[in-house]
């Protein structure tokens, strides 16, 4: 990697750029498993889109208990919905927005695929469309254009600078995504490690983190709910899982603060070690109930100061 000098208003657009286009990815693989299970009446569900409202939403808990079986809402309000500060079309707009401030550093390739992905989410007709048969191949192709946005950027970009506040960003966005939608299927058991689910109710996580494949490829005696564990939150292996991301966080903050001998820089990595060791060392062969809703919750509680603190020290916020 090549390590170059870059304005922090750039590397806070690259940051930010990233954290939006991964949270649209996360979310619409979400509402995709969701919303073709919805279609399953063999399923047992009573939660129906609520994991997904409660934690990319800001709906009061009445307007999610009104809204959560009412596919034709959330496929609107988290698509297209203008007011829903965190619906893909917004958050494709925010992404435009920081890609075309950090346009001298990333590919033109890239900035044209985040360009015909704004002017697809600001067509006019598309909360109609929402509401007909279409509203499947809708979700499809957005789940691969988002899909083709890491491909690009991973094949067209530089390994320089912005490269590197590009990863943080998505990392951190990853990891607590998961860590997220784990307490959503957790807290209803009250983090029974030893709970008698089945695969069944654990389909929906695994799929809405890309992990469901890779779940049943690995075989082990052990009860679903504490396997489930094991896979999102400790599998280094797992690209979505909590250990995971935590590795690749931890590489390029490493990486950035290379030549810098500030004690705000020595201060953050400390900060980050500090976090990264709470999952690291969790023995989670042993682990109980109320360990592991401890080790989630301050996970994410360190893990949003992190991120405020990391932007601070980069990006001159105050």
């Amino acid at each position: 990697m090549m390590k170059t000098n870059m304005l922090s208003r750039v590397a806070d657009g690259m940051f930010w750029l990233n954290r939006y286009m991964e949270r649209a990815d996360g979310m619409l693989l979400t509402l995709n498993t969701f919303y073709i299970l919805s279609f399953d009446k063999e399923m047992n569900d009573s939660q129906g889109y609520k994991p997904l409202l409660e934690y990319y939403t800001d709906l009061s808990r009445t307007q999610i208990a009104q809204s959560q079986y009412d596919t034709n809402f959330v496929l609107k309000y988290i698509i297209c919905d203008n007011q829903n500060y965190n619906s893909v079309k917004n958050l494709v707009i925010k992404a435009r927005e920081n890609a075309r401030g950090s346009q001298d550093k990333i590919t033109k390739e890239l900035w044209e695929h985040i360009n015909s992905l704004y002017h697809y989410m600001n067509a006019p007709d598309l909360p109609k469309r929402l509401e007909t048969y279409e509203a499947l191949s809708i979700i499809t192709k957005l789940n691969k254009d988002l899909l083709l946005y890491n491909g690009i950027l991973h094949v067209t970009m530089p390994r320089g600078m912005g490269w590197c506040f590009s990863s943080v960003g998505k990392h951190i966005e990853r990891c607590l995504q998961t860590i997220s939608l784990t307490q959503a299927y957790y807290k209803p058991i009250s983090y029974n490690l030893d709970g008698e689910e089945d695969l069944l109710y654990w389909r929906r996580l695994l799929l809405s983190l890309s992990g469901y494949e890779q779940y049943l490829k690995s075989y082990s005696n052990i009860s679903h709910s504490r396997k489930v564990v094991q896979h999102v939150i400790f599998n280094k292996d797992f690209s979505h899982s909590v250990m995971y991301t935590l590795e690749y966080i931890d590489k390029y903050l490493d990486y950035l603060i290379m030549d810098n001998n500030s004690s705000e820089a020595r201060t953050l990595q400390n900060q980050f070690g500090r976090l990264k060791s709470l999952v690291e060392f969790t023995d989670y062969y042993n682990l109980n109930n109320k360990q592991l809703e401890e080790v989630l919750e301050q996970t994410k509680k360190q893990l949003i100061q992190f991120s405020t603190d990391f932007s601070k020290l980069f990006f001159s916020y105050t």
